[in-house]
């Protein structure tokens, strides 16, 4: 398991969320975002507004994701 959170100079966390490691290797891309993971663990490689985020935000390709469905 795989916790992300926001670690507070008071020693307090917030934000927690618990991701298996299995749901972050089965993404194609292996991304280190709790926000690019559905409640159910799914990744949202396959979400067109997610892609287009990833295309905007994080440098990838509409090429790379055809790769990835390869």
């Amino acid at each position: 398991m795989v916790q992300f959170n926001t670690l507070h100079p008071d020693g307090t966390l917030t934000n927690v969320r618990t991701i298996a490691q299995d749901s972050l290797a089965a993404c194609p891309f292996s991304i280190f975002d709790p926000s690019h993971y559905r409640s159910d663990e799914t990744c949202k490689c396959d979400d067109p507004a997610e892609q287009a985020k990833m295309i905007k935000e994080w440098g990838y390709t509409q090429a790379d994701f055809r790769k990835a469905k390869k």
